[in-house]
């Protein structure tokens, strides 16, 4: 089916690691697991604490995560999670819209946040002498959040503005966004995080109201603090603020996907330069025990300089321009993202041929050892490098402790790794990486 749309400017690179939150782990043959020493405790109203303590800087870092992205909104209403995000800087009963920005900056510190399709995010660094102050703030705005109609009109505009420079002006996301649709009708899979334009406009205070009551619970959040701590404070401070806060009952839409039993091709007419493949590919949650073996897969395949595609089908046989993959790894199954620019749209039959014919020989032939260990070293410098960001690792910890309830995955999964041969690669290959488990996008340029 071929799919026109007008008024779009050409841009493709960067934007598809910025869609996803997206990490790797290293391998090599005898990787170190690394100890990271932290103290967790739960308040009676079920809110999870985890404390990072490390005194080389005067610094701390409060983050928390609630259990609200993209994957639980009803539909109809996509794009609230981002949108409550928003909400959330617009000020409570106590502190007026600006304030909490302003009261953080005015103590040396700094603040943001993000939404996810299985999450939310906020965080404040200061001096971690203004520990305090960023608890107090965090737990007020957990309760007390004021839901002014005439700021949330205002903050919808700002949405508004943030789809149409980030998705509307941007062909890559446009094609994307087109194609989830049509890869995962019926699930809360078929949209970006920003949700689509007409639900954003149908949102009411209302709705914001009932997901933040819903969602912005003690028992649907992780709080982590990192940095120059003591933990006896931390849970002296955390009883103080959040510890008299009431639990909530939890009701999330149920998660779908529609079975899919034959390969999905479409073609979207852009206002492009070249022509952009996408294809998505479906994967199990990200604590499943394949996840890794899918992102090495993809390292050798895609993801390198000496990956088998870019050698074969951008160096030999000049048939694309450019290649890259992104998982996006969540608490439900999720996807892969593969995409690749063509040289001429019309080559794109040819050009998809030549990646199946990739697949197929890792398949049908294996894999070199030398392959095996190249991506073996380039991950093991990256988990060197892991472990020396604390910051990284707290996030790490607390985001696995919210999706899985299992905060040591990652040690789980770099024993697996450092178990993991080739022929288990092979197998991922054949299992998930086929035709009738994709949903290929071709975004061409528009016909005058």
């Amino acid at each position: 089916m071929r799919h026109k749309i007008t008024r779009l400017v050409f841009s493709y690179s960067i934007i598809l690691i910025l869609l996803f939150s997206v990490g790797g782990f290293a391998v090599g043959s005898e990787i170190q697991i690394p100890e990271f020493a932290y103290e967790n405790f739960r308040l009676d109203n079920g809110l999870e604490v985890f404390v990072f303590e490390d005194d080389r800087i005067p610094l701390v870092e409060l983050s928390i995560f609630y259990k609200i992205g993209a994957i639980d909104e009803e539909e109809g209403l996509s794009g609230i999670a981002h949108f409550l995000e928003h909400v959330m800087f617009l000020g409570t009963e106590a502190l007026p819209k600006g304030q909490l920005d302003e009261v953080i900056k005015s103590v040396g510190g700094q603040n943001n946040a993000m939404t996810s399709y299985d999450f939310t995010y906020y965080y404040s660094q200061v001096p971690s002498s203004k520990l305090e102050l960023v608890m107090a703030l965090e737990a007020d705005r957990m309760v007390n959040l004021k839901f002014d109609p005439e700021e949330i009109e205002r903050e919808r505009e700002v949405i508004r503005q943030e789809r149409r420079s980030g998705i509307e002006n941007n062909v890559v996301s446009v094609g994307l966004e087109m194609l989830l649709a049509q890869a995962f009708p019926g699930s809360s899979l078929n949209h970006l995080v920003v949700g689509w334009m007409e639900d954003i406009n149908r949102i009411t205070v209302e709705d914001l109201k009932r997901y933040y009551d819903t969602y912005y619970v003690p028992n649907n959040a992780v709080l982590v603090v990192a940095g120059d701590v003591d933990v006896e404070e931390v849970k002296g401070l955390t009883e103080k603020y959040f510890g008299h806060l009431e639990r909530g009952e939890i009701k999330r839409p149920e998660f779908v996907v529609a079975p899919q039993e034959a390969e999905i091709e479409e073609i979207y007419e852009l206002y492009t330069n070249v022509p952009i493949t996408l294809m998505l590919y479906k994967i199990p949650p990200g604590n499943h025990p394949d996840s890794l073996a899918i992102e090495i897969l993809l390292d050798i395949l895609i993801n390198n300089e000496s990956s088998r595609v870019t050698q074969e089908l951008q160096n030999k046989e000049s048939l694309i321009l450019e290649t890259g993959a992104v998982i996006n790894s969540i608490r439900v199954p999720g996807f892969a993202l593969v995409y690749y620019v063509p040289t001429s749209e019309e080559i794109l039959a040819e050009t998809r041929e030549a990646f199946d014919r990739e697949v197929a020989r890792i398949i049908n032939d294996g894999i070199e050892q030398e392959e095996f260990q190249a991506v073996k070293k380039a991950v093991e410098k990256g988990l060197i490098l892991m472990q020396r960001d604390i910051e990284n690792m707290a996030f790490t910890i607390g985001l696995s402790q919210l999706s899985y309830n299992d905060p040591d995955l990652y040690r789980t999964q770099l024993v697996d790794l450092n178990r993991l041969t080739e022929a288990e690669i092979i197998a991922i290959a054949g299992k998930y990486f086929t035709p009738e488990n994709r949903a290929v996008g071709h975004i061409v340029p528009v016909e005058e």
